[in-house]
């Protein structure tokens, strides 16, 4: 290491002399820069110098004046005397190349005189393709930072990337509107299809109710027949009991026989045995979201032993009169025996006899347009004559 340091400043010494010696100039520049390659690694080489014009005294042409250096780990230190102060026309040669190799270039440089140290892109006014030697590439010295001007085609490419990059923005732009569109209606149709699916639901439940009744009805007929009516049928019974929502014991007046023939309706909808209420005897007991509150109206159906007489059963039945929200009259086949026997079904719901509706003979008339049957409800009636 101390003999490479002695040989470079052995190398700039005497470059300085030379150069002094050559030109008799009183002041010299010193060009001092950090050399790299074109990948950006430090340029280890050689560069030769050479003075191209005339002398500064006697306008007479003199041969060309060539100094070479060592630069190691991309270090250059050389004095040169100012060619801006010599005869028009006089300029420096500088030629470079690497220790592999693999990369030469060269490089016209115009000295100015300089108290302070200059940077080679100071004085450098040109520079030139190298030949490549071995088999590395030839490459082309370039002064950073490169201008977008200075590339060819590089301005019209870009302008066509930005005007792609925008195109692209507005259509991604668009999609995004479209999918938030489509978001939205896709909402919309769940939101609907959700309210449709809760109707569906509801409608299922009242034809289960309404299923469930009818084939109660059925199997009270069908054991009525079997016993040859030798029955008592009690109708429309409101059980004992104090309605307040916290009382969930009621009694009957008699306890049903079969237990099965007990159809219990809290505010027209037909109550589950072991679901809304169980029976013992003649004892109600209403389960828990079953109990009956103050305001609600409930109506027992059911048989007990006796002996009855012949009775007729009118099942399912649907009463003459139109259905339009408007019509308040409607008429039975027969006229029912006991009048409580009745019981009257819009859309699957026990309606109340007396509250919604009054019966006189076969005829029964609604109390007003609201409780009075819509287009597209339907009406049933059962009972005894």
């Amino acid at each position: 290491m101390v003999n490479l340091r002695r040989r470079f400043l052995a190398a700039i010494l005497f470059t300085t002399l030379f150069v002094y010696h050559a030109f008799a100039q009183s002041t010299l520049t010193q060009i001092l820069d950090t050399i790299h390659n074109p990948d950006g690694s430090t340029f280890k080489g050689t560069v030769v110098i050479t003075w191209n014009g005339f002398s500064g005294t006697g306008g007479g042409s003199v041969s060309k004046v060539s100094v070479s250096a060592r630069i190691f780990n991309g270090a250059l230190s050389v004095f040169l005397a100012p060619t801006t102060t010599a005869t028009t026309g006089t300029y420096y040669q500088v030629a470079y190349s690497s220790s592999n190799g693999l990369v030469t270039y060269n490089e016209t440089w115009q000295v100015p005189p300089s108290a302070t140290p200059l940077t080679v892109s100071q004085v450098r006014v040109s520079s030139t393709t190298g030949a490549s030697s071995g088999s590395g590439p030839g490459v082309q010295y370039v002064t950073l930072p490169i201008a977008i001007s200075q590339v060819t085609n590089l301005s019209a490419d870009l302008s066509s990337i930005n005007g792609s990059v925008t195109s692209l923005t507005s259509q991604v732009n668009d999609l995004a509107s479209n999918l938030s569109t489509l978001t939205s209606t896709v909402n919309g149709n769940t939101t609907s299809l959700t309210g449709l699916n809760t109707s569906v639901g509801d409608l299922n439940t009242s034809v289960t109710n309404l299923g469930n009744s009818l084939t109660a009805l059925t199997a009270t007929v069908n054991t009525l027949s079997a016993s040859g009516s030798s029955a008592v049928f009690v109708d429309a019974e409101t059980p004992g009991g104090t309605m307040n929502g916290a009382n969930t014991a009621f009694t009957l007046a008699n306890p049903p026989a079969p237990a099965t023939s007990l159809k219990l309706f809290r505010n027209g909808l037909l109550q589950q045995v072991n679901i809304d209420f169980t029976l013992s005897g003649s004892a109600i007991t209403f389960l828990a979201g079953s109990v009956p509150q103050a305001a609600d109206y409930v109506r027992a159906y059911y048989r007990t032993p006796g002996t009855g007489t012949g009775t007729s059963f009118n099942d399912a039945e649907l009463p003459s009169g139109t259905i339009n929200g408007t019509n308040l009259t409607f008429t039975l086949a027969a006229t029912p025996n006991p009048a409580a026997s009745l019981a009257l079904f819009k859309n699957g719901v026990l309606l109340t006899q007396g509250a919604d509706y009054v019966l006189s003979g076969a005829t029964v008339s609604f109390a007003n347009t609201t409780v009075a049957p819509q287009v597209g409800d339907s009406l049933t009636a059962s009972y005894r004559h």
